[in-house]
């Protein structure tokens, strides 16, 4: 159950880091609420997640996977640069993440 909540907790935090761009600085209204709710939910989750498991674990694999959405969504929704730095970096971030879910 506690991976499931950390699973939420991270589609939250993806939702409301886009929250933050389509808010344009807080300057429209929808996103701007958007951005409160998800991180609310994504918080409250992530609360749930550290009940039943180890808090270094889970702030390192939530932490990185939501640097790793966020980046993967900015290029396939924002358009935003896919050069091969970052690419390499999101596939080291995904090992490291990998390497704590296996060997953490």
């Amino acid at each position: 159950m506690a991976s499931l909540y950390l699973i939420i907790s991270l589609v939250f935090s993806t939702l409301g880091n886009m929250s933050v761009k389509l808010s344009q600085g807080f300057t429209r209204k929808l996103p701007s609420i958007g951005v409160f709710v998800f991180f609310t939910l994504c918080i409250y989750y992530l609360t749930l997640s550290v009940q039943y498991l180890e808090i270094s674990i889970v702030y390192a694999i939530w932490s990185g996977v939501s640097v790793a959405a966020t980046t993967l969504m900015g290029i396939l929704i924002f358009r935003e640069s896919a050069n091969p730095r970052k690419i390499i970096s999101i596939l080291l971030i995904i090992i490291g993440v990998v390497s704590l879910e296996l060997y953490g």
